[in-house]
């Protein structure tokens, strides 16, 4: 059974379980592509700042969905495995180098395309609430937490609408605030929680972006 029409409405059940201590200082930092949409309304109902991260899934051979491991760009220190899923499918380290190749040169794709090359996102000291559209196996979300870490984060959240089955059991025990409507949930995949679960295309990324720095200027 869904639980919410769409992204739209996901986001706004998320604005309100949104905690105090979650204000106008925070960063919103959106994983592309389906964490935008939902991270800029938040963003908007704080009158936040909101950054994009790019992180891009290693699927399993024949098994796409399933997330062997997520990158966030080149090297080892930017990539977490699903020890978990590598071990049950027998593949090697060496195997899933081997695999997250696409996935590096599609998150250097995305990030030309959408930042034209920019510098690495200023987090040093900020807080920052990850967002997502939901956690399956928790891979992808992990992988932003190493890269927001890297950058100097003083504290980071997340927030998603629904979590699958222990995906929430994974995270860092300093994650706070951690804010999931739907967590444990018995469905086979996220996009189960919605009605209306389209992909987001490319051309609404950098649209969403244009329309946030507008707002930051007016």
């Amino acid at each position: 059974m869904a639980h919410f029409r769409d992204r739209a409405d996901a986001a706004k059940v998320l604005v309100s379980l949104l905690p105090a201590i979650v204000d106008r200082d925070w960063v919103i930092a959106g994983l592309a592509r389906g964490g935008i949409p939902i991270a800029a309304r938040i963003a908007e109902a704080l009158g936040a700042p909101m950054e994009i991260l790019i992180v891009r899934k290693v699927g399993v051979p024949g098994n796409a969905e399933l997330a062997l491991a997520a990158v966030t760009g080149p090297g080892p220190e930017r990539m977490v495995v699903n020890e978990t899923v590598r071990r049950f499918h027998r593949l090697s380290p060496d195997d899933v180098n081997r695999l997250s190749g696409p996935a590096v040169a599609e998150v250097s794709r995305r990030r030309k395309r959408w930042l034209g090359g920019a510098a690495e996102l200023d987090l040093h000291r900020r807080r920052v609430l990850i967002v997502d559209d939901g956690m399956a196996t928790g891979t992808t979300i992990l992988a932003a937490i190493r890269v927001v870490r890297q950058l100097g984060a003083a504290q980071i959240g997340v927030a998603v609408p629904v979590a699958l089955g222990s995906a929430l059991h994974g995270l860092p025990a300093d994650i706070a605030p951690v804010l999931c409507p739907h967590p444990a949930d018995a469905a086979s995949s996220v996009g189960e929680a919605y009605e209306s679960f389209p992909q987001v295309a490319d051309d609404e990324v950098p649209a969403l972006i244009a329309k946030l720095k507008a707002r930051a200027k007016s």
